[in-house]
């Protein structure tokens, strides 16, 4: 399977939300500005997958759907049109031919899970390396709010268990904010979705304190290679 997924967006700060996610699974990022340029490179790269701008120039991302999907060679490709929550349901939207449409900048969630369906990628915080390590933190949840206290129980390049008092609903979104200065590293802040709860009334796994298990969502490459290296050191450190 190729390894490379096209970003046909206009919006700078799209590339660094999804690079840690992607990343993290090895895929290679190519950057398309316009439909011209992204359909050469559909051509020469042949990316396994697209995300698209309903708004890319010169003709819109959804015209580029279309084409994409009615020529022969190219078809196969995966293209995930993102557009505005206005935007989400209208008929340019329902006739582009895209594979999955999201809206955005707020369903992060569903992005990454579309992208992991139509990738056939497993879900990276079940596969990621963990190690038990106890990392002070805040959380709130997004958008707006109050920030709560708490710790890890384990942590890992896709996910933690974040063990606190205050629980949200699965799928919820929290920002997260880890402590790593008594590992010598930095405050780190990112973004998660919570993959599962475990309730005081309700203990689905019951070797877990009480708190919520989390998938890290939006990683720089920076950060990532920071809780990798973390995790690694951990590891195979002789008292671990």
């Amino acid at each position: 399977m190729s390894r490379k997924i096209l970003i046909a967006i206009p919006e700078e700060d799209f590339l660094d939300r999804v690079e840690g996610f992607f990343g993290r699974e090895e895929f290679i990022l190519v950057r398309a500005r316009d439909g011209e340029q992204a359909w050469r490179l559909i051509e020469e790269e042949d990316p396994v997958l697209a995300f698209v701008s309903l708004h890319l120039p010169p003709d819109g991302g959804d015209v580029f759907c279309r084409r994409i999907k009615k020529d022969f060679l190219l078809r196969h490709t995966r293209l995930i049109l993102l557009v505005q929550a206005s935007e989400e349901d209208s008929e340019r939207c329902r006739e582009s031919g895209a594979d999955a449409i999201v809206s955005l900048p707020a369903d992060w969630t569903t992005l990454l899970d579309s992208s992991r369906r139509l990738l056939n990628l497993p879900d990276p915080g079940r596969l990621a390396p963990r190690a038990p390590l106890s990392v002070p933190l805040r959380y709130r949840r997004l958008p707006a709010g109050d920030f709560e206290c708490g710790t890890t129980a384990n942590v890992s390049t896709g996910g933690l268990f974040l063990q606190g008092d205050v629980l949200y609903p699965r799928d919820s979104r929290l920002e997260v904010v880890l402590d790593l200065t008594a590992y010598g590293g930095p405050l780190l802040s990112v973004t998660a979705r919570v993959a599962w709860v475990n309730h005081p009334e309700w203990l689905r796994k019951p070797q877990f304190p009480c708190g919520m298990g989390l998938e890290l969502l939006d990683l720089s490459l920076h950060d990532l290679a920071r809780l990798e290296a973390l995790v690694s050191q951990y590891l195979s450190s002789p008292s671990s």
